[in-house]
């Protein structure tokens, strides 16, 4: 039996064939935007990214801490920029920043779909700078002994060095209001600026011994060496200056001692061994140079040899007076200007003097029995 088809219904199941389609297409092209997760059915522009913070030790007393950004989306549009704590884009899904401080930091991360999102991360583990907490230069680590007795750290080529904790932030110089006396080297500022910010600095365990860097002659700090002698005060200067950068100690200084370094370290020896830099009962003053660090009685601290085995130029200017034959009053002072006297701390083999004696000599000068000592600082 042979039904028509009613053109009015011809066109009502079109319509209801066509619809149908439309919604099988767009539910196939949103089931394709889905955000992970929470299943929930999103367009691309409201696909919101993310980030992942990530740093690379945590491990204590950091000088510097890196924070590694990676952010994701799941749209295929991709990521637009990060940016970082200090208000700096990068054009890019990931990014490293460099913190010195502890403290929150807060990174953002923005869509080719211009949804942007943010997260922090906490950095906790950097050194907070007191006497009581050495920095430890890259390329060092700590071998022994605490803060209280001598905190000694030790690089790959064997040099050591110790902690003079400076609780003030203050270092000490004895002659400081001596007219005699002068501390004017660009060193002896930069150690006073370096303690006043890091409460402390670093002195050579051992008086200095020379050592061969790719044919380049610089200071060590090593035990049972010979001491380095018989050299001149800018002999000492450059051995000890180049040592850093001879050993690779990249944003670390060495230099030769200078007064407020060594009065400095007497004050803190004082502290624990009576009478230590007025008395002449712990140096070598046998009349035979030893080996570095191999005086029993003058280990203090883990500071081996301050007070005898070789004296020890330092960059303190002496300045000696003169009678001025021009003068009426034959008992007027004038200060000699053509030569440059420095002075030389404590004893030697052949001369029993305590750790805190001064004497001045011309800068030219050498001696069997005169070495030299290394501070370390940042």
């Amino acid at each position: 039996m042979y039904y028509k088809i009613s053109p009015f219904i011809i066109v009502l199941l079109t319509i209801v064939i066509i619809g149908i389609t439309a919604i099988g297409i767009r539910m196939f092209i949103s089931n394709r935007n889905i955000a992970k997760g929470n299943g929930k059915e999103v367009s691309n522009s409201d696909i919101v990214p993310v980030l992942e913070l990530s740093t690379n030790t945590e491990e204590e007393n950091q000088e510097s801490i890196l924070i590694t950004a990676v952010a994701k989306t799941d749209d295929e549009a991709g990521i637009y920029s990060i940016t970082l704590p200090d208000g700096s884009a990068t054009r890019s899904d990931t990014a490293n920043y460099e913190v010195k401080k502890n403290g929150n930091y807060t990174f953002k991360v923005k869509g080719n779909n211009g949804q942007i999102a943010s997260m922090a991360i906490e950095v906790k583990n950097i050194r907070e700078a007191s006497a009581k907490s050495p920095y430890i230069p890259t390329g060092f680590s700590h071998i022994g002994g605490e803060v209280e007795n001598g905190f000694v750290i030790q690089d790959q080529y064997g040099n050591e060095f110790v902690w003079v904790p400076v609780e003030s932030g203050k270092l000490t110089r004895n002659t400081l209001l001596d007219n005699d006396y002068e501390e004017s080297t660009s060193s002896a500022s930069a150690l006073v600026n370096s303690v006043a910010q890091n409460y402390g600095f670093y002195i050579a365990r051992y008086e200095a011994s020379s050592y061969d860097v790719n044919g380049q002659k610089v200071a060590s700090s090593m035990v049972n060496k010979s001491p380095w002698r018989n050299l001149t005060y800018s002999a000492a200067v450059e051995g000890a200056t180049n040592a850093a950068s001879a050993f690779g100690y990249e944003g670390y200084y060495t230099a030769i001692m200078n007064s407020y370094a060594w009065d400095t370290v007497l004050q803190w020896l004082d502290t624990s061994f009576e009478n230590y830099s007025t008395n002449t009962s712990y140096g070598n003053y046998s009349g035979t140079i030893r080996s570095t660090g191999t005086t029993q009685s003058d280990i203090k601290n883990n500071i081996c040899d301050l007070a005898g085995n070789v004296r020890e130029w330092t960059t303190e200017i002496y300045k000696p007076k003169t009678k001025d034959k021009d003068s009426r009053n034959t008992e007027n002072e004038v200060i000699s200007e053509t030569v440059t006297y420095r002075v030389i701390r404590g004893g030697a083999a052949n001369l029993s003097r305590t750790a805190s004696s001064h004497t001045g000599y011309k800068e030219n000068m050498t001696d069997e029995y005169w070495g030299f000592r290394m501070i370390l600082y940042k």
